[in-house]
This record gives structure tokens, C-alpha cells and sequence, in this order.
């Protein structure tokens, strides 16, 4: 199947907005409560959506082709991911409550994935570029909302390549791959003709047979299974529904709206997606034994500059061109051509450092909101380079390239002159052949193509006065109201900027002794930038979504690659990282349980998407194996490189308390029960492993805080922090011409701060209102009763640290292991309240997944067994505590301390001076100290944000017996050093906690 033309994009996201609505149908004052219309899902509609998609490739068996792909084992397993957009269409059918109809669509987007074949020795890579569907849909209808299955027909069309470090033989075909679908989801009607969906897909492709033909026209049958899992948010407008004034929706008045005139404006956003080096000629040519130049890659920044453009406005449609442009800094690495002799590949880099477009818009005006989709031309600036391991020689181009580019938004006036807007654009600059040259004459014409997805937000300040008319007299406001929502509903929507710093790991085991540690490596102390956009939905009936997008740079930190041994002794190297790029998502659907007056607490579940790529430049040795980057290697090369993705459901708690009448607190705690874990390894010194494919499952945590000050009703600023971490429970690669796989375990870990600003549309919740001034009557200050007894339950998230005493020299890193993971618990207690001084004990206790692993004794008298692996797993905490606070109002401001206690297990693996893997339990007493903040949601409920520090001393030594190299030495921790964060929900027996009550 073919790209979808620029204009039919368009199009479709344009009709989205078509309709018969004017702000003038819009009634002049709110329906009373009591006036429900009924939607009626009859009619065709028209609509668009954005999502993730992952993709599960199974190579399972080759047959025919050259001496290179005869003989072996061939299976190889790979999972890809990456975000979709696109467009659908269909027909429903009402009778009673029970909604039939019919729906097509299609999704666009750069899904790569990599798998290891033939026993390790091929690269092989499938990238599905579009998505189809065309499916029955049947659901029930409660309303506006509407509940639904679907089921049909799916195609996707699919790149296959075949890939060595080992065998010239390169192998590529496309196909159009045909399947069935089973999906659900949930698709509300916000107006009689805009409806917004949620829904989830499962695409089965079955195992199919691929003719595959190399460079030398040697022909191969494989054998490919293939699925793919897809989650979509959209919105779809019904053709021909009634307008807003037909239908008894409550709403508030909106003013006429006039979006004509010359605006100018800023943004910024984030941008990821493919680079392909698809041929070359002359020197790069003739370096690569496949007589190709194969090389992809994935692309990822941010960006940020300036627009400018007219509108004119003719009824609700809404025309205009426009031009941007924006300072870059998107990039990204491939392995192109190899030299099969050497096994030396080239590394191929790409980075942009500004880009712009020239567009036409076309939109349709809902009051104040404009819905527009875009079409045109785009340009960017950059430069690629090409370089071989170890060489000296570098091949470079710069320049500006032309494509094109379709895209859709929304842009919501916020003012007069002054209006927001968020915008999604793809960008194709096709494949160009392009000039390289080193420092040495050399020359190559080298074919590149490149696609972007952009998603930006800025404001737009409206030159000139004169419409909309907003008022029949006296000056405008800088702000005006929202945009009318049927009444029950609020929107909040923003952006963030997330300081962050964090680490990758990866442990690698031997594939014939897996007790035994092979290599590990720590991608440590990575510092991360990141743009973040955000939007919550709320319905007064306690149903609420939201979801958020991030993109950003990982620009520090330093690379530590371990051996056990390497080329004679143990290995310790050290690079300088930078360059590394992030990217992350949620959405999430969920039910308040309490709420009242802007108090809400509710549980959700959702999914969870983390992208990072890590990049180590240059070389040195800390250790003793000096054959192995003894003679440090310069930092302008990039050596080793790790990419991972972490995909998962969440399951998890809210909280949302209004502190003061400007004050807000907002807490997420999630449990991510199952994660899978997908990434590749480049040793761009190794052809012969370069790309490394690595797959496996586990968990994860994720924990944040937000504290949010109301600058207006509407408007509002924050500062937060986050906490996140992921973990293998089973993981595995298979190395060239190897007969079993190789286990491996992964840790994640990434935590910082960040500032926000939201803007909410819609309803207001009581204390918005009051501080506003809206209300006229003043706030009633509660007063809460905090004395009685009182049982609860926690989910939070732990970190820490255990250290050895080593009594051999010290090592230059090592002896130290940090720990990350998750909690989940309960607690119990009483409190005895004395005007505002509160008084009270607790008992808590905590099923925990905390765990880490690291090296001791580095430094060990025998360098060729030199570093031993250590670590830790705590499986649960509990302490027993006293606390004091403070209360004001509904909030208990508190501190606690006590007595605290683990069950730990620590390991320390032997294997490698004749021993075992020695594991030690033990319960490690200690003492706790920590402070938090509880508030009165309701009158027997509250919520506690927590924080508390642990120390619990050493652990017990060892009881089992040990190796007599280690004989007479400590191996368990001397320090084990513990803090935690958590929400909790109590509930308090007895008399209400509000006094009044």
C-alpha cells in the first residue's frame, strides 16, 4: 500500500471540525441539570488519532539461498515499538442501547524492531510503515458514552532486511502482510457531533513464508510470524448531526470569534523517526564486502523558534498560510556498510540542527477553538557523517534538504490577540543523493532518506484590534472564559520542562554457566532534558483520563564496562557519554472514588512507554587488562551504545487535594505488574555483534508529586518531582554461531524535578472558584477532628544504597550497590489531637521489590579473577513509629520516627575463584525517621504523602561456606541505607473527622 496523499490527511482531520454549529447556536444561559440529551450514534463520521504501537516479529526458519544462510538454527524473536498517527472512518447504527456498525482505518508511523537469526549471525530488522483495518464494530450506549468491541480485517506493510557482520550476503523485500483484529474501547460524545475514543487493537498476521533475495540473486523462503498491539486516543465528528442549539446540552454562552488577521508566534517541541543510508558509491562503496550500503536508524531531539501568518476567516472555515522556523538538535546513529575482513562497520550519524516549513491551513471554529489540519512544504539543515571503527578517516555532508509535510492541530484563544496551540506534523524528505567527502579527497555519493514526526506547542500573539467582539463594552482581559463544555466536564491541559538524572544497567551472564557473570555495564549518571506535554480530562460522574508525551537529551554521564575477565584480566573501562536521546508517554483511564470541591481520589489503570538511547565516546582503562583500552581512546569516537524500551500496564492511585484556595496538591503512584523490555546493544567496534538484540519481561514503579499554585481560575504554575524504575525478571541475547542464549538482567532508573504551567477548560472546581473570587460568599475554614484509630494501605517506591568493606586495596569504582524498586502495603495507628498538635503511634508493614547489583573487591590480589558480583534483594520493611504534627485546617503537617526492620537477601557469586553463588536471608533491625503531610479528603477518609529514610546497619555474615580465596572475609553489606516514598489512603473509625459532622 501506498503513503496517503498529503491532501486526503488534511482532509480528514479538517472534517473533523465540519459541522452546523455556530457560537451564536449556542443557548444564552445553562440548561437546568434535569435536561439530559440522549445521543444518537446513527450516521457516518469522519475522524483522526495518535498512539503507540508495538510489534512482535518471530523469524522462525529459512530455506534455499547461498552456503552463507545453509544449516543451523534460525529462529530469532524481536519486539519494536513507536508512536502512530492516522485517520479512520465508518457507519453506526443505533437500535434501543445496542450501537452496529463499520469502521476503517489507517495508521502511519516507523515501527522498527530487531531480532538475531541464524544463530546469532544476522541483523534481522522488520520496520511496518502503515496499518490498516477494516472491522465490525458492536457496542452498548449508556448515553453519551458508549462501550464497544470490534472485529475484522488488518494489513500492515512490512520491510524485512537480513543483515551480517559475519557474511556478505545482505537480504531485503517488502510485502503487504494480511491479518485479523480484535479490539475495545470506550468513545464518548462531548457534542452532538464531536466524540473523542480510547480504544486498544490486537492485529494476529500469522506466520507467513517471504521470498527474500540478496546482492547476488540467491533466493531464500522465510518464514515470518508477525503480531502487533495498538493503543489509540482520536477524535471522530458525525456527519450530519444536529447542531449544539437542537439538542438540550447545558453549556455556557460563548462570544463571536474572528480568527482574521497577521500573527506571530513561538513554540517548541520534540521530534523523532527514521534515517535510512541506502546506497553509496566510490570510496564507501568499495570499502563494504556486501557490495551495499545498508544502514537505519532511529532520529530524535527537540526544537524551538518562531512563526509567522495570516488567517482569513468566511463563515466557521478558517484559511490561511503560514511559515516556522526553529534552532534543532535531532539525531541519531546506524550501522552502515561492514568490512567483513576486519569486522570493522561504519558508524553513520545524522543531526539537524534547525528546520522549518511553508504551509497552507484549513480549519473550522468551535467558539474559540480552532481545529485545522495543514499541508506544504518543509526544509531542514544538517549534517551527516560517516566513519569505520579505528579509522582516522571521516566522511562528512552538510546542507539543507527539501521535503514535504501534512500535520493537523487545535489552537484555543486564550485572549483577543493572544491564542495557545498543539500540533502534530509528518514530515517525509524523501531519498536524496548526497555528496561526502573526507579529509582526504575522498569522495562518495551516498543515497539518504529521512522521515520526522514532530509534536510542538506555542502561543500565536494576533497583530492588529478591532474582532472578535468579546464584550459590548470596556476593555478585554488578557484572559477570557473557556470554551463552553457540556456542563460536568474539565480539561486541563499544559506543559513541563523535567531536569532528570539516571541510569541504565545491564548484567550479562555466560550462556554455558549462567551462574556466571560475563560483562556488565552502567550507563551512570546520565543528565536528561525534556520538553513534556500533559492533558487530564474530568467528568463530574468521578470518570477521569489523562496521558502526557516526552521528548529530550541525555546530555552526560560516564560509561563503565566491566569483563570477568576480558582479553586476560578483569576489565574495567570508562567513557565519556553524551549525545543520548529519551523519550516517554502515558495514558491512562480511571474512577474518583471521592469526589468533592476539586478534593479527588481515585484509582486508574493505564499503559506506560520509556525510550532512552545511551552513547559512550572513547576508551579508558581503570583496571588491569591493559590489552583492552590501555592506550586510551579518543572521545571523538562513539564505542559503545545502548537502546531500550520499557512497555507496560499500570495499575494505580490518585490523589488530588486542594491545600488553600490556590494551592494544590496532586500525587501518582503506579505499579507496573508486567513490562516488556526490548533493546539492542552497538559495539561499533564489533561488526560481527553490532547490532546486539536483547529482549525480556519484569516490572516497574513510577511515583510523582505535584505542588500547583493558581495564578488564575484558569492558569496555574507547578513544581513537582518523579521517581521511576524498571527491572528484568527475565531477559536473554544469543551471540554469533552460539546454541543457547545468554541470560541477562536490565535495571532502569531515572528521577529529577520539573516546572509546569496548565490551563484548565471547562468547569471549575469549589475552590477555583473561590480563589477567583467567584463565589461570593468566603471559605469555610474545617476544622478536623485527627483523634481515633485509624487502618490504611500505601504504594510508593524505594531506593538505596549498601556498601562492603573491602579488605583489599580499593578499587577505582565498585564496593557499593544502588537499589531501586517498589512498595505495596498497609498501616495501622491512633491519634489524640490537642488544639492543633496532633499526637500518635503507627505500625506499617510493606511487601517490597527492591534490588540492585554491582562490583566488589575490583581490586582482588589475583587480577585475571579479579571483581565479584554482589547484590541485594529487600522483599518487605516495616516499622513501628511515633509521629507529631501540626494541623491546619484540613492538612496534618507531621513528623515520625521509631523502629524498623527488613527481610533481605544479599548475594555474592564465587564462581569465578571455584566457589558459588552464595545467598544469605536475614531480618536486619534499624530505625526510621521521615515526616509527610496528611489531608481530609472526606469525613472518614485521608490521604498521606510520605517520606522516610531507613538505616538498618550490616547484615549478618554469611552462614553458608566460603571459597577458601575469600576465606576469613566479610561478603555481606556493612551498610544498608534505605528511602522511600508513598501515598497512603486511611480510613478513621469512629467520629467523623470533620468536627461539625
Amino acid at each position: 500500500m501506498k503513503q496517503v496523499p498529503a491532501w486526503l490527511s488534511v482532509w480528514s482531520i479538517v472534517v473533523v471540525g465540519c459541522g452546523g454549529v455556530h457560537a451564536a447556536d449556542l443557548p444564552a444561559a445553562p440548561f437546568p441539570s434535569s435536561a439530559v440529551a440522549v445521543t444518537n450514534w446513527t450516521g457516518f463520521y469522519v475522524g483522526s488519532h495518535v498512539g503507540a504501537a508495538a510489534s512482535d516479529s518471530a523469524w522462525n526458519s529459512i530455506s534455499g539461498g547461498g552456503a552463507a544462510l545453509a544449516g543451523g538454527a534460525f529462529y530469532g524473536h524481536g519486539v519494536s515499538g513507536n508512536a502512530i498517527a492516522g485517520i479512520q472512518g465508518g457507519y453506526n447504527a443505533q437500535f434501543g442501547n445496542y450501537v452496529l456498525g463499520i469502521e476503517g482505518d489507517a495508521s502511519f508511523g516507523s515501527i522498527n524492531g530487531l531480532a538475531r537469526c541464524l544463530r546469532g549471525t544476522y541483523a534481522c530488522t522488520s520496520r511496518i510503515d502503515e496499518l490498516w483495518t477494516l472491522a465490525a464494530r458492536f457496542g452498548y450506549a449508556a448515553g453519551d458514552l458508549l462501550f464497544y468491541g470490534k472485529a475484522g480485517a488488518a494489513w500492515a506493510d512490512v520491510n524485512r532486511r537480513m543483515v551480517s557482520g559475519n557474511f556478505v550476503n545482505v537480504l531485503e523485500e517488502s510485502e503487504t502482510r494480511t491479518g485479523w483484529l480484535l479490539g475495545a474501547g470506550v468513545e464518548y460524545a462531548f457534542l452532538p457531533g464531536l466524540s473523542g475514543k480510547i480504544e486498544y487493537n490486537y492485529a494476529d498476521f500469522g506466520n507467513r513464508s517471504l521470498t527474500m533475495a540478496d546482492q547476488f540473486g540467491d533466493v531464500s523462503i522465510v518464514s515470518i510470524g508477525q503480531t502487533a498491539h495498538l493503543v489509540k486516543v482520536g477524535l471522530n465528528y458525525r456527519l450530519g448531526a444536529a447542531s449544539v442549539s437542537a439538542a438540550p446540552l447545558p453549556g455556557v454562552p460563548l462570544p463571536q470569534w474572528s480568527w482574521t488577521g497577521i500573527y506571530l508566534g513561538v513554540h517548541a517541541g520534540g521530534g523523532f523517526g527514521s534515517n535510512d543510508w541506502e546506497s553509496a558509491t566510490g570510496a564507501l562503496l568499495a570499502a563494504s564486502t556486501s557490495g551495499g550500503f545498508p544502514g537505519r536508524g532511529d532520529s530524535s531531539g527537540l526544537f524551538g523558534g518562531g512563526q509567522i501568518g495570516a488567517n482569513y476567516q468566511v463563515g466557521r472555515w478558517v484559511a490561511g498560510v503560514e511559515a516556522s522556523a526553529a534552532a534543532a538538535d535531532i539525531g541519531g546513529y546506524a550501522k552502515c556498510a561492514t568490512d567483513i575482513g576486519t569486522r570493522r562497520n561504519f558508524t553513520c550519524h545524522n543531526e539537524l540542527s534547525s528546520l522549518g516549513t511553508i504551509t497552507g491551513r484549513l480549519g473550522q471554529t468551535w467558539g474559540n477553538l480552532l481545529i485545522y489540519g495543514k499541508a506544504g512544504a518543509a526544509w531542514a539543515t544538517g549534517s551527516s557523517d560517516v566513519q569505520r571503527a579505528g579509522s582516522a578517516s571521516r566522511f562528512t555532508e552538510s546542507g539543507t534538504r527539501w521535503g514535504w509535510v501534512t500535520g493537523t492541530g487545535l489552537e484555543y484563544a486564550l485572549s483577543p490577540n493572544l491564542s495557545a496551540f498543539v500540533e502534530y506534523n509528518h514530515v517525509d524528505f524523501g531519498t536524496k543523493d548526497t555528496a561526502y567527502v573526507d579529509q582526504f579527497g575522498n569522495a562518495s555519493e551516498v543515497g539518504f532518506k529521512q522521515k520526522l514526526d514532530l509534536v510542538k506547542a506555542g502561543l500565536n500573539y494576533r497583530l492588529g484590534s478591532g474582532a472578535p467582539t468579546l464584550s459590548a463594552g470596556g476593555d478585554v482581559p488578557l484572559f477570557v472564559k473557556a470554551a463552553a463544555l457540556p456542563l460536568g466536564w474539565q480539561i486541563e491541559a499544559g506543559t513541563r520542562y523535567w531536569g532528570s538524572s539516571g541510569r541504565m544497567q545491564k548484567d550479562l551472564n555466560d550462556n554455558v554457566q549462567p551462574s556466571r557473570l560475563n560483562s556488565r555495564l552502567i550507563y551512570g549518571d546520565q543528565t536528561g532534558h525534556s520538553l513534556e506535554a500533559f492533558v487530564r480530562v474530568d467528568h463530574a460522574s468521578g470518570l477521569f483520563a489523562k496521558a502526557n508525551l516526552g521528548l529530550g537529551h541525555l546530555v552526560s554521564g560516564q560509561l563503565n564496562d566491566e569483563d570477568f575477565p576480558s582479553e586476560v584480566n578483569y576489565s574495567n573501562t570508562i567513557s565519556e557519554m553524551r549525545d543520548g536521546r529519551m523519550a516517554f508517554g502515558s495514558a491512562d483511564i480511571g474512577y474518583n472514588f471521592i469526589n468533592d470541591g476539586g478534593r479527588k481520589l481515585g484509582g486508574f489503570v493505564g499503559y506506560r512507554s520509556f525510550y532512552q538511547t545511551g552513547n559512550g565516546f572513547g576508551c579508558r582503562q581503570i583496571a588491569t587488562d591493559f590489552d583492552t583500552c590501555g592506550v586510551p581512546f579518543p572521545t571523538n569516537f562513539v564505542g559503545l551504545s545502548e537502546t531500550e524500551s520499557w512497555r507496560g500496564v499500570a495499575l494505580g492511585l490518585n490523589v488530588r487535594a486542594p491545600l488553600t484556595e490556590r494551592l494544590r496538591l496532586e500525587v501518582d503512584a503506579a505499579y507496573l505488574p508486567y513490562v516488556n523490555r526490548a533493546g539492542f546493544d552497538n559495539h561499533w567496534f564489533r561488526a560481527d555483534i553490532n547490532p546486539q538484540s536483547e529482549v525480556g519481561h519484569g516490572w516497574g514503579t513510577q511515583f510523582e508529586a505535584i505542588l500547583s499554585y493558581a495564578v488564575t481560575d484558569r492558569f496555574s504554575v507547578g513544581v513537582g518531582g518523579r521517581y521511576w524504575y524498571f527491572a528484568t525478571d527475565s531477559a536473554s541475547t544469543i551471540f554469533p554461531r552460539e546454541a543457547t542464549t545468554s541470560p541477562m538482567q536490565f535495571y532502569a532508573e531515572r528521577y529529577g524535578g520539573f516546572v509546569q504551567t496548565s490551563y484548565k477548560f471547562g468547569d471549575l472546581d469549589a475552590a477555583e472558584t473561590s480563589a477567583a473570587g467567584i463565589t461570593k460568599a468566603p471559605s469555610r475554614n474545617v476544622s478536623v477532628n485527627w483523634t481515633g484509630l485509624y487502618v490504611g494501605a500505601s504504594v510508593g517506591a524505594g531506593w538505596g544504597r549498601t556498601t562492603y568493606a573491602d579488605p583489599f586495596p580499593t578499587p577505582t569504582t565498585g564496593d557499593r550497590v544502588d537499589l531501586g524498586g517498589a512498595l505495596l502495603g498497609g498501616q495501622i495507628g491512633a491519634n489524640y489531637q490537642f488544639g492543633h498538635l496532633v499526637a500518635g503511634v503507627e505500625a506499617s508493614a510493606n511487601w517490597a521489590n527492591i534490588r540492585g547489583t554491582n562490583t566488589c573487591f575490583g581490586a582482588y590480589p589475583n587480577p585475571v579473577v579479579a571483581g565479584f558480583d554482589c547484590g541485594s534483594k529487600i522483599d518487605a520493611i516495616g516499622a513501628l513509629t511515633a509521629r507529631g504534627g501540626y494541623a491546619i485546617d484540613r492538612t496534618l503537617l507531621y513528623v515520625k520516627g521509631g523502629a524498623a526492620w527488613d527481610r533481605q537477601q544479599d548475594q555474592f557469586n564465587t564462581v569465578g575463584v571455584g566457589g558459588t553463588t552464595l545467598a544469605n536471608t536475614s531480618t536486619n533491625w534499624g530505625w526510621t525517621i521521615g515526616g509527610g503531610l496528611e489531608y481530609a479528603l472526606a469525613p472518614s477518609w485521608s490521604m498521606a504523602l510520605e517520606y522516610k529514610y531507613f538505616d538498618f546497619g550490616a547484615s549478618p555474615a554469611f552462614t553458608t561456606s566460603v571459597t577458601s580465596a575469600l576465606d576469613g572475609v566479610n561478603l555481606a553489606p556493612q551498610s544498608n541505607r534505605l528511602q522511600t516514598v508513598s501515598l497512603g489512603v486511611n480510613y478513621k473509625f469512629g467520629p467523623s473527622l470533620f468536627a461539625g459532622d
